[in-house]
């Protein structure tokens, strides 16, 4: 089959591998589009050496149609439309017996230690599938994953309706954030922060009240003059490596001195560089700071949202891209030009 084969550090392109094998309990999906996120990003700038071995087959957010069962799948047909959750947990340690599946100790992910939808076929266990409605378009399959996400970030933040939330970095995972929280979590105000207007622009229209730009004025000032001093209830820091604005702090130093007192940050970006973090401000504060780590289970709640028409997959997927353009497709994203959110690749003929 034809696959986008990572070869070395920044190295992909289109090449010829042999077609998955299915092993019993799972079945093998036609890819149609998958995504390239900021994980995916992460990898091909070499930075996933200690678990991605070369070559590799990227893409964990996927969609596609069944094109064959394996033994002792039931409840599903060839043919069927489908979203692929890449999480694959032991279920044995401390993490997974708990219940908390995404913290497993030797959790796998589809695309990252195993081959993922980066290819015409993937090999997919049946528990990892998810029905896709009529009404959500296949090229937006890859955004339930980040929507997800979206889910799993503000469960992990206990955001309830009314109150606000500021959100730190508005690339494809903060406007994903947004986007839930806009229409699930009825907050009274949602302050949102970056640096690139056109990003500013679409979370304007995904509903954010008020819109900051870290070059032109100062967040945490900013955040305090739209809640009368008090802080908001919790600031979803959404950006993971940082490019330094001067005279400011990093993401997460800011989210401290922007939060209330008694608030919640949770921290998703995966950022390597080490920060800074004011802790004497965040103990008199009696904060936390909560990290969140991929989703645990709300595929079908980000489903349900597209179907409704709830949600806006077409703000944030941006570009699409064919496989045979893989290469070109990477540079761009690797390019980091802000009007590039989410990009799709495209592997149906």
């Amino acid at each position: 089959m034809r696959a986008a084969i990572l070869r070395g550090d920044r190295d992909i392109g289109l090449g010829e591998i042999a077609d998955p094998e299915i092993r019993p309990g799972e079945v093998l999906l036609r890819t149609q589009h998958a995504g390239i996120c900021g994980t995916d990003l992460h990898i091909f700038r070499g930075e996933f050496h200690d678990r991605v071995q070369y070559p590799a087959i990227l893409g964990h957010e996927l969609g596609g149609v069944i094109a064959e069962l394996g033994r002792d799948v039931s409840g599903w047909s060839v043919g069927e439309r489908v979203a692929v959750d890449p999480i694959i947990p032991c279920h044995g340690c401390p993490a997974c017996l708990e219940g908390h599946i995404n913290a497993c100790r030797t959790l796998k992910l589809l695309g990252v230690d195993i081959a993922g939808g980066y290819g015409e076929y993937v090999a997919v266990p049946q528990q990892n599938l998810y029905r896709l409605p009529d009404k959500v378009r296949m090229e937006h399959a890859p955004m339930v994953e980040m929507y997800g996400l979206g889910h799993h970030i503000l469960g992990r933040g206990r955001v309830q309706p009314g109150e606000r939330v500021a959100i730190i970095g508005t690339g494809k995972l903060g406007l994903a954030v947004l986007d839930v929280l806009c229409h699930t979590a009825s907050a009274t105000e949602t302050i949102v922060i970056d640096v690139a207007p056109v990003r500013l622009e679409i979370a304007r229209r995904l509903g954010a009240q008020h819109l900051c730009n870290a070059l032109e004025g100062d967040p945490v000032l900013e955040v305090m003059e739209a809640t009368e001093g008090v802080g908001v209830d919790c600031v979803i820091e959404c950006v993971g490596h940082h490019h330094e604005v001067p005279g400011r702090d990093a993401p997460l130093s800011q989210a401290v001195r922007m939060i209330r007192s008694g608030g919640r940050i949770v921290t998703a970006g995966l950022g390597a560089a080490p920060t800074t973090v004011p802790f004497k401000e965040l103990v008199l504060k009696e904060a936390q700071i909560i990290a969140s780590r991929v989703t645990a289970g709300e595929f079908p709640r980000a489903i349900r949202m597209m179907a409704k028409g709830l949600l806006h997959p077409e703000l944030l997927v941006t570009h699409q891209s064919s496989l045979r353009d893989v290469s070109e497709a990477f540079a761009r994203v690797d390019a980091e030009s802000p009007e590039i959110i989410k990009t799709v690749l495209v592997l149906a003929d």
